[in-house]
């Protein structure tokens, strides 16, 4: 059964398959460091949460047997992406959120732990990202992130 995690103040749904809803907020009560949830919708893939700096977490059991219809949207509305994603979260009602391709030989696994430590160290974080218009640098406030999803 698929649960959804509101973040604060981003309008993003994100579906997450596992682990339990009891599991999930035990880990956003007792822990002191990031939590990795792997979602399936909007975006497949790993949601870095930092409680600290999300301000609050909603986490949602579907009525009786209901499956949430999450997985045809897409944040931007833009195309899935073919190159590791970062995606970060949207002002409230923006209808968008920010999503940065990072280099294709760049590991999906280290960018998690990169942000994770950066949550949970409060540093900065610097990653090369590419745009349609050119290559440039992302950086990160670890601190003040609330979540980023690495797909």
């Amino acid at each position: 059964m698929e649960l959804i995690v509101r973040i604060g103040t981003d309008p993003t749904s994100w579906a997450v398959a596992e682990p339990s809803y009891a599991s999930i907020v035990e880990q956003l009560g007792q822990a002191s460091a990031p939590v990795v949830l792997m979602v399936t919708a909007p975006l497949d893939g790993r949601l870095v949460l930092s409680h600290r700096a999300a301000g609050s977490v909603a986490v949602i059991q579907p009525p009786g047997g209901r499956v949430w219809e999450t997985h045809e949207w897409n944040p931007g509305h833009g195309a899935a992406p073919t190159a590791p994603l970062v995606y970060l979260a949207a002002p409230a009602d923006s209808g968008q959120g920010p999503g940065f391709a990072v280099s294709s030989n760049v590991d999906t696994a280290t960018v998690v732990e990169e942000i994770a430590s950066a949550m949970k160290e409060g540093t900065m974080l610097t990653l090369q990202v590419y745009d349609a218009s050119g290559t440039g640098a992302l950086v990160i406030n670890g601190a003040a992130l609330p979540f980023a999803v690495v797909c």
